[in-house]
């Protein structure tokens, strides 16, 4: 069969897509890694038993309240999907839309059953978040501040759920050959296009930023910036504290809106040089390129993603489940088939995580040579957040995007004897 001018476009679409697939995953498996620590030490070597139970004591509950969660939002998708109240709760959205709304119909099934989820697991959230939190001195806030903060974590995603919905049905019903390899390229671009504008447009809802102010802090931080040579690299403060008593940082942004946000519980309780070492860590992330890394990896997902509901779409239509690939009434199975895939490879996703941290936490020990200020960091936050200095293997492999306390602190004690030759000169050209 020739190749007409038609054919060789919807080829170059998927050879394309498929481009974008390589590429993300490439891009976490050839990338900076941290060498393996052997055998872990045990927790006793750094924290207190009393420690250990308060922390134990804090994380049991939450560690059901996430299980229940997880199955809830499994099982609320399910059965919107496959059973008749799930089914006759569909067909009412679609005829309140109306059928000759068929992008409309499927936006609103598919939106109204995640809000619906989110609705339901609010309890589970509220008393893992104010309550459980509240009674460990974790939380700050007040209830309005809890439930704000909750509504300005969700409500976007309710809206991103909407447009991604009504484009992904928009293109199969108008590009039902092709629309995958169209949604997952359009996606794809939208997902690094969310890493760029985040600091500007998501951020903003959660935090109010200042710059850092002058004092020792800063100091130290402008030291440890130029030692990187990220000399007037954008470094500011979030209020966290209005909410929580947890420490943290996280680098965002890309080119131009790329920064590095520390909270303000980190500034306010962490000495100097612990706050250099957090810095030193995010710095690793922005040398690693792991938000591009990331980026691309979201996006080579999301590809993906969009292949396997078009196969799923394709074979309902042959053994006539549905009748078009844009039939509205498949919007709650094809729901369901996104949200068991993203859990499926929730472990995935979370190994991935781990590995650029490790690699962040190694970056930072170079930079510093301070391993000693590392360790104290390292006991500091665990502690601070009533973290387990080791989880549960189940619970690393579902939800762990970091590497256990106890695996960061091997790697500083390790760190001399494992890289003895490496110096600050490593950092040179990454500014």
């Amino acid at each position: 069969m020739p190749l007409t001018p038609r054919r060789a476009a919807l080829a170059a679409l998927h050879g394309v897509a498929a481009t974008v697939v390589v590429v993300g995953v490439t891009a976490e498996i050839v990338r900076p890694l941290a060498p393996a620590l052997g055998v872990l030490p045990p927790a006793s070597a750094f924290f207190e038993d009393a420690y250990l139970a308060r922390a134990a004591a804090y994380r049991g509950p939450v560690y059901a309240v996430g299980v229940a969660a997880l199955l809830l939002r499994v099982g609320v998708v399910v059965a919107a999907a496959a059973t008749p109240a799930g089914k006759r709760a569909t067909d009412r959205i679609i005829a309140k839309v109306g059928p000759s709304r068929p992008v409309r119909a499927a936006t609103a099934v598919v939106t109204a059953t995640v809000i619906a989820t989110d609705l339901l697991l609010l309890p589970l959230l509220l008393w893992v978040g104010y309550v459980h939190d509240g009674a460990y001195g974790l939380r700050t806030g007040g209830l309005g501040r809890w439930a704000t903060d909750w509504l300005a974590t969700t409500g976007p995603v309710w809206l991103g759920v909407a447009a991604l919905s009504a484009g992904a049905y928009a293109l199969a019903r108008r590009l039902p050959r092709v629309w995958p390899a169209v949604a997952g390229i359009a996606a794809a671009v939208l997902t690094v296009a969310l890493t760029f504008v985040a600091p500007l447009v998501l951020e903003p809802l959660q935090f109010t930023t200042t710059p850092l102010p002058p004092g020792p802090v800063r100091d130290e931080v402008e030291q440890v910036l130029d030692r990187a040579g990220r000399a007037g690299a954008t470094v500011v403060v979030a209020d966290a504290g209005r909410r929580t008593t947890r420490q943290n940082a996280y680098v965002s942004g890309l080119g131009t809106t790329r920064r590095i946000v520390l909270y303000d519980t980190l500034v306010d309780q962490r000495p100097p040089a612990e706050v250099g070492q957090v810095l030193a860590h995010e710095l690793g992330h922005a040398r690693n390129a792991d938000l591009l890394r990331g980026g691309l990896f979201a996006a080579a997902g999301v590809v993906a993603l969009a292949y396997l509901l078009a196969a799923v779409a394709t074979v309902r239509v042959r053994r006539g489940r549905q009748r078009a690939i844009g039939d509205p009434r498949a919007a709650a199975v094809l729901l369901a088939v996104a949200v068991v895939a993203n859990v499926a490879t929730a472990p995935l996703q979370a190994a991935v995580s781990r590995r650029a941290e490790a690699a962040a936490d190694l970056a930072a020990l170079e930079l510093t040579q301070d391993p000693a200020a590392f360790r104290r960091l390292q006991i500091g936050l665990t502690e601070s957040n009533l973290s387990q200095p080791q989880p549960p293997a189940w619970v690393t492999a579902l939800w762990a995007t970091h590497p256990s306390a106890l695996a960061r602190l091997a790697m500083g004690e390790q760190w001399p004897v494992m890289n003895p030759s490496e110096t600050d000169d490593g950092w040179a050209g990454h500014g």
